[in-house]
């Protein structure tokens, strides 16, 4: 895993398979597509970008994680743009496509193994709003999924976390 770029962030807390981190700004290139809801095409599509599919025609390094967001209607797929291109970043070709800026900011995260399935991730998403509540946070975003492994990765051995932007109770 230690090939692939990732954002900076720093721990503030950790407890168990919980942490608050806190991220530094970066950009994703993010699949949103209303014929396709749930980014069935996503992962294509920005593969495709990341290997000259762009204005560019320029061929970039693969970064992790993949970010999914769940939002109320589908999710979208993301991948974070390597430093490397930060100073000229091409645009997509892809209508479907957009360059974002991630702000940073304060997140809370679980961190998992296994494969990660619906079931699994509503699990997740349930034990990390409960932990969160109970240490003084507030949720101010989406839930995102993080994917840090290709899928031949033996399940035992993948890393998947559910990050969320929260902000300290007062």
């Amino acid at each position: 895993m230690g090939k692939y770029e990732t954002p900076d962030y720093t721990v503030n807390y950790k407890e168990d398979e919980f942490e608050i981190r806190e991220y530094s700004d970066f950009y994703i290139v993010e699949y949103q597509n209303e014929k396709d809801k749930y980014s069935d095409n996503g992962f294509g599509t920005l593969f495709k970008y990341i290997s000259q599919d762009n204005t560019d025609n320029l061929k970039m390094k693969m970064t992790i994680p993949v970010i999914e967001e769940i939002k109320n209607e589908g999710q979208t797929i993301a991948f974070v743009v390597p430093s490397a291109n930060l100073d000229n970043i091409p645009k997509p070709n892809d209508p479907s496509l957009n360059i974002k800026k991630f702000e940073k900011g304060t997140f809370a995260v679980i961190r998992y193994s296994g494969t990660s399935g619906e079931a699994k991730e509503q699990k997740m998403m349930g034990l990390l709003e409960s932990w969160i509540g109970e240490h003084k946070y507030l949720k101010q975003s989406n839930f995102m999924l993080a994917f840090y492994n290709p899928p031949f990765m033996p399940p035992m051995f993948r890393r998947n976390e559910i990050m969320v932007r929260v902000s300290q109770i007062e």
